[in-house]
């Protein structure tokens, strides 16, 4: 059944365009890696302008759900999974759960003493040694997200030399037997600079969301600190809030 626009609508054309095209994604009828109709095609299915057509789906494609490549056409994307914040999964469990495959890329490695903040969020006296390890997170070979993982260098002395780009929660618990059960995350919503939107692969600079994280052991000790810089198109997140 073709889905009409309102023209007596308060929503302009381009909105209601972009909202028939993402139900006709999440019915199905539009899969993923799909092909879409051309802007000529959609102007002559609704009698719009191309104008509107393409404000449409230049929207829909900064939000990620569709992929426009020059001489080929506009394709559906693999729409990314919301991240429950209930779960303290490592991101490779969480996104092979998706059934999809996750990688990373060394940035750096690099060792450093604690400054202050990092002291009172890991209760440390400044005196210790703390690795750091930069990594690029990709799903499906896309980038996703910068991170900046610091811990206690003599609780995981020579980490340096296990496969890094492996899952790191994975190696705390194999090599040194520290699982990870709980964190705490504060999320900001930024503005990307270029470095981060170089790295990201991004055609512009946009925005996006920086993650503060402490990472607790079962003894509630504060063992992990991290920042993660996540692309605002591609970041959904679920929260499930209930009364007690």
């Amino acid at each position: 059944m073709k889905m009409e626009l309102n023209r007596n609508s308060f929503e302009p054309l381009y909105y209601q365009l972009k909202e028939i095209i993402r139900e006709k994604i999440n019915n199905g009828e539009y899969q993923v890696n799909s092909l879409i109709p051309s802007e000529s095609e959609f102007c002559n299915l609704y009698n719009i302008s191309r104008i509107t057509v393409r404000k449409a789906l230049l929207d829909l494609a900064q939000e990620g759900v569709l992929r426009r490549q020059k001489g080929l056409g506009t394709f559906v994307c693999q729409p990314y999974k919301a991240t429950r914040l209930e779960s303290v999964k490592g991101f490779t469990e969480q996104v092979l759960n998706f059934n999809q495959r996750p990688s990373a890329r060394i940035l750096g490695v690099s060792f450093k003493k604690p400054n202050k903040h990092i002291c009172t969020k890991l209760k440390l006296s400044g005196d210790e040694k703390l690795i750091q390890i930069k990594r690029l997170r990709l799903i499906d070979d896309e980038p996703y997200y910068i991170e900046a993982l610091y811990f206690p260098y003599d609780r995981v002395k020579d980490i340096e030399k296990e496969n890094l780009t492996e899952s790191i929660y994975g190696i705390l618990v194999r090599k040194y037997g520290i699982k990870i059960i709980k964190a705490e995350e504060i999320f900001e919503p930024i503005i990307l600079d270029e470095f981060e939107t170089k790295i990201l692969k991004l055609k512009s600079i946009s925005s996006g969301l920086r993650v503060e994280r402490v990472g607790y052991t079962k003894t509630n000790e504060a063992f992990e600190y991290s920042i993660h810089i996540v692309r605002g198109d591609k970041c959904k997140i679920m929260v499930e809030r209930k009364e007690y």
